[in-house]
């Protein structure tokens, strides 16, 4: 099996992107980050990728969609992560890489796509919240989903709470679809979803208990 190169795209903290570049050892002679790319000068993730020794490009404000096709084109990844990348791709873009890009969500998909993710869940009650890892298509947040990781909501959690259980749950269950992958788990034919080539036809869902970090 050749070694999958992958590429990270973020925006922020680059929380997300610390703990996969954590756990590569997990994906060693399987998968190799090569790059990184961010459309945000003052991103916090630029410190991460010179922690890991990673190559990062950062965009210009005004050239942000030439400058990622740039990238990709002179990287070529088999992956491209979106580690909170906050622009959409565009159409274009993503048609050229369809299958080989996948994003995290902070809500269990298809509820709650776009923003403000966490005050809709308190508003409305809900009993359960977690994160969707995705294949990323040309419709925002409506790829086929690949992995959701849930836990209980309590009653009375505040939004500080819940942000904290949701990037809990995100660092669970993005490393293990990264590792799928890389280990050809998990492929993308024809718009739809093959885990060992079996076709998937609802959403992987874990429970995760967030207190510990394990699932139930």
């Amino acid at each position: 099996m050749s070694t999958k190169s992958c590429v990270v795209l973020f925006s922020g903290n680059g929380s997300n992107l610390e703990n996969l570049l954590n756990k590569r050892d997990e994906t060693k002679d399987k998968l190799n980050y090569i790059s990184a790319f961010t459309d945000n000068a003052e991103a916090k993730g630029i410190e991460v990728c010179k922690k890991f020794n990673l190559d990062v490009i950062v965009s210009k404000r005004d050239t942000i969609h030439e400058d990622l096709n740039k990238f990709l084109l002179n990287n070529n990844p088999d992956l491209i992560i979106l580690s909170g990348y906050m622009k959409i791709i565009p159409e274009l873009i993503v048609n050229m890489y369809l299958g080989k890009i996948i994003n995290i969500h902070p809500s269990l998909l298809p509820k709650y796509p776009g923003l403000n993710t966490y005050e809709k869940v308190i508003e409305n009650n809900d009993r359960y919240q977690g994160a969707t890892v995705h294949f990323v298509t040309k419709d925002l947040d409506e790829g086929p989903i690949i992995l959701q990781g849930s836990f209980p909501v309590r009653e009375g959690m505040t939004k500080a709470e819940l942000v904290k259980f949701t990037h809990k749950t995100e660092y669970i269950i993005f490393p293990i679809v990264v590792e799928w992958f890389a280990e050809n788990i998990i492929q993308f034919k024809k718009g739809k979803i093959y885990l060992k080539d079996k076709l998937i036809t609802e959403p992987i869902v874990y429970q995760v208990n967030v207190t510990n970090d394990q699932f139930i």
